[in-house]
């Protein structure tokens, strides 16, 4: 055969008559085997729809299809295109246009946050609240990154802390871990019978999250000196004393709910300088004073204030 009439015999792909689909009204989902397909819009689930329906030929390369939608109704759209290839070295193009019903119901995941379903609590307690902030917005992070099936049907705040109602067990249990490995503390997990689905128990899980008081690079006070939080590890703390040569202090994390976070920290200007004697400006006061820099010292100076005290940070 020519490469006309070959061309005229063969086509680069086929589609069916009509392509249906089935879209989530509320989040735009697309019904998919095994489950629901995220998508922006009901556009792009009709074209998302039009590609799977899309059979290319055998041995077909190359395959590129191009079109564009037009929305006749809320229902339907037309997808007016081409598609394109090579086969057997011959190249092959197709004009079409199809038309694309979409059936509108809601996914399972939007169904259970309209019922209010959860299976798991996360409970998030700590007695300082910049610590809170951080740990409710990488929550919020979590959930948004996450799958669809991953959600929140309610969340706010309660006394001490902040409550989350998530969708899954699992998910709840992970961020819990998550949390901890980048914040510290500690979790606690507890679960309660809700009721029985095909002879099997039902269990609500409860994960209480209890958090530090501090966070990493926070400057404490305790026992008149200042100390730098490097890491949060589980349930202890690293710290390295900012104002004097001393070794790392790992406490507890409980032990440092007592001691008082310093604010503000600034960077203290160097006057004048003779060997470890030094003069700098207190950027608080905007006074001069006298001070001696530890022996390893890399020459910066940062200074925080605590009442009518000053402290500099030799780091």
């Amino acid at each position: 055969m020519c490469h006309a009439c070959f061309s005229a015999a063969h086509s680069p792909a086929e589609f069916p008559q009509a392509v249906q689909a089935i879209c989530c009204r509320h989040c735009s989902a697309r019904e998919v085997p095994g489950g629901w397909e995220l998508h922006d819009s009901p556009a792009d689930a009709a074209g998302a729809a039009l590609r799977g329906a899309l059979a290319w030929a055998d041995g077909l390369t190359g395959n590129q299809l191009d079109f564009e939608l037009r929305e006749l109704d809320p229902h339907r759209f037309r997808a007016d295109g081409n598609v394109s290839g090579s086969l057997d070295g011959v190249a092959l193009e197709q004009r079409f246009e199809r038309d694309i019903l979409l059936e509108f119901r809601a996914c399972t995941s939007c169904s259970r946050q309209a019922g209010g379903y959860y299976e798991a609590t996360l409970q998030l307690r700590t007695p300082r609240e910049a610590v809170l902030k951080v740990a409710v917005a990488r929550v919020n992070a979590a959930l948004e990154e996450g799958a669809p099936q991953f959600f929140a049907t309610e969340d706010g705040p309660v006394r001490g802390g902040y409550d989350f109602q998530l969708s899954s067990t699992d998910r709840a249990r992970a961020l819990s871990r998550a949390l901890l490995l980048v914040m510290g503390g500690e979790v606690k997990e507890t679960s309660s019978l809700v009721g029985r689905r095909e002879g099997r128990d039902v269990l609500r899980h409860t994960f209480g999250v209890r958090l530090p008081p501090v966070l990493a690079d926070d400057v404490v006070l305790h026992d008149g000196t200042a100390w730098r939080v490097a890491a949060i590890e589980r349930r202890r703390a690293r710290l390295r004393c900012a104002s004097e040569s001393r070794p790392d202090w790992k406490p507890k994390l409980s032990e440092l709910e007592a001691a008082r976070r310093l604010g503000e920290e600034r960077e203290a200007q160097v006057v004048s300088r003779r060997g470890r004697e030094l003069q700098l400006l207190d950027p608080f006061t905007l006074h001069t004073v006298e001070a001696r820099a530890p022996a390893v010292w890399d020459g910066s100076v940062g200074a925080v204030r605590d009442g009518g005290d000053t402290f500099f940070l030799w780091e």
